[in-house]
């Protein structure tokens, strides 16, 4: 009985857990117990046709069913948890203002009360089959009805009395924290999520290159017991995280949490807008790696946080470089009035037709800005660079000295770089490259301009001009609302470097 009584009280528990605080979250909302009476129905009996075809399931897909299924369910419910954190960030006011009975625009609106069922059918589905498949399994071995059946039933009990605090609790919070709170909570309930669905998936043999272990903590908090559970369910956490699970977790919290001040201080476009943007910076899986065509300017400002998608496209007459392309996807934040730091992922693809894309490399980022804006004849910076390569090559890293100065209506940049392989199949030698940028302040979303970029080679080989790359060509840069591009084609001018390549660079940015 104690058996059925501790998995019964853990699935409950987990399912209290995110259904309380949504519920929490959406008090007031139309139609909200028709919602929670079809969510958990629905997933009633959907637990019972996943254990019924749990044989089917497991073995789908080469007998990785049981993860694919798991990892598709907490993804659409992360999904629709998300767009709920958006709704609500949208309808505050009018949530604040008519507590109990919101308008008719908003009662008609975007946050039709089947999203809520969905949510709450997923999580029955997902927590309620486990339930069914440990009932058979304890009953074909034995185990009593009656047993069986008062073990669930106190584990029942004892997962909906803690949810149930847990809603009282939301509840009874002052409106001047509730929304504070309730969307807190489901911002890391949604990362949560991710990171979840992201091990699902690499217990299916995704992300192999991603795969390693970053820390282990059960030590110090394990994650099966009731506190690890429940930080498990809360916050995502988990006591052996892998690499590919931290890159989905920061970049699902500061998407959120992005969207979340668009939406505040701008417009549900703009927020559109955003979010348009955002997705295809984070499923688009192109780019090739390293140098994908940036010219830095030294500036930092504190509080900034960005969200950033860059990469390139080459275009040669040699079958093996043309259509090879690079993407970096990357978030930073300006921690001080001088240091900016982020954190890239890279995807890259080689040019044979063959050649499939893969996740290339991790990089951290990190700019110094060493000299107030106007202090000197020219603003100073310095950025440091390390490249963490997951497909089992030499790491780098890289130092850029930043060079600005604005002329008039014009600004220019210059950037000097020195690169070094480090670790496995790295080779002894430094490479070094330049950057020049020139534009043209024309008004603010449009800013037409050029670009150089130069890759030397190695120091001490001491290539031909036409052993090198150099690239110049017109790039044009700009800022529409809180989206800023940086968009051009540069053309080869030495023998080494590609006919063309095309750029592009958009970044989208709030200020704390």
């Amino acid at each position: 009985m104690f058996t059925s009584a501790v998995v019964v009280f853990r699935e409950v528990f987990e399912i209290v857990l995110i259904v309380g605080i949504v519920m929490a979250a959406t008090r007031g909302v139309p139609k909200r117990g028709l919602a929670l009476g079809l969510g958990f129905g629905g997933g009633l009996i959907g637990s019972a046709l996943v254990a019924f075809f749990t044989d089917s399931i497991s073995n789908f897909a080469e007998g990785v069913g049981q993860e694919l299924f798991n990892a598709g369910i907490l993804f659409v419910a992360a999904g629709f948890i998300g767009w709920t954190v958006l709704w609500m960030k949208r309808h505050a006011r009018e949530m604040k203002g008519h507590f109990m009975k919101i308008g008719q625009e908003v009662a008609a609106g975007n946050l039709p009360y089947f999203s809520l069922a969905l949510v709450i059918g997923l999580a029955m589905l997902r927590e309620g089959s486990e339930i069914v498949l440990f009932s058979y399994g304890m009953l074909a071995g034995g185990m009593p009805v009656a047993t069986l059946a008062s073990g669930a039933a106190i584990g029942l009990v004892g997962g909906a009395l803690v949810g149930g605090l847990l809603y009282l609790g939301l509840i009874k919070l002052s409106l001047r924290y509730f929304f504070i709170v309730t969307s807190w909570l489901l911002v890391f309930l949604v990362a949560g999520m991710m990171l979840q669905a992201t091990g699902f998936l690499v217990a299916a043999g995704a992300f192999e290159n991603l795969s390693q272990t970053v820390w282990d903590s059960s030590w110090l908090l394990d994650e099966g017991g009731i506190v690890g559970q429940s930080l498990g369910t809360l916050i995502g956490y988990t006591s052996r995280p892998t690499v590919i699970q931290l890159i989905v977790y920061i970049l699902t919290l500061g998407t959120l949490i992005m969207l979340m001040k668009l939406i505040e201080r701008k417009s549900i476009q703009s927020g559109a807008v955003a979010a348009a943007v955002l997705l295809a910076a984070l499923v688009a899986a192109p780019g090739q790696a390293h140098a994908t065509k940036k010219v830095y300017t030294p500036y930092v400002e504190k509080g900034e946080l960005e969200v950033e998608l860059k990469g390139r496209y080459e275009v040669d007459d040699d079958d093996d470089v043309d259509g090879k392309w690079v993407q970096k996807t990357g978030v930073g934040y300006g921690v001080t009035d001088y240091w900016f730091t982020e954190i890239y992922g890279e995807f890259e693809k080689e040019g044979e037709d063959d050649a499939d894309a893969e996740f290339h490399a991790i990089e951290w980022e990190n700019k110094f800005m060493l000299t107030q804006p106007g202090e000197y004849f020219v603003d100073v910076g310095l950025l440091t660079e390390l490249v963490y390569n997951t497909s089992g090559g030499a790491d780098k890293g890289e130092a850029k000295l930043l060079l600005a100065r604005d002329i008039g209506q014009t600004t220019h940049a210059a950037n000097f770089a020195l690169e070094r392989e480090f670790g496995e199949d790295s080779e002894d030698e430094t490479e070094a490259g330049f950057a020049w940028s020139s534009k043209y302040r024309l008004n603010e979303s449009f800013e037409p301009g050029f670009e150089l970029h130069s890759d030397f080679g190695s120091l001490s080989d001491g290539p031909s001009y036409d052993e090198q790359k150099h690239m110049l060509g017109p790039v044009a840069y700009g800022k529409i609302g809180p989206v800023g591009y940086d968009v051009g084609v540069l053309f080869g001018i030495s023998d080494a470097a590609p006919d063309a390549t095309l750029k592009a660079i958009l970044e989208y940015e709030w200020h704390f």
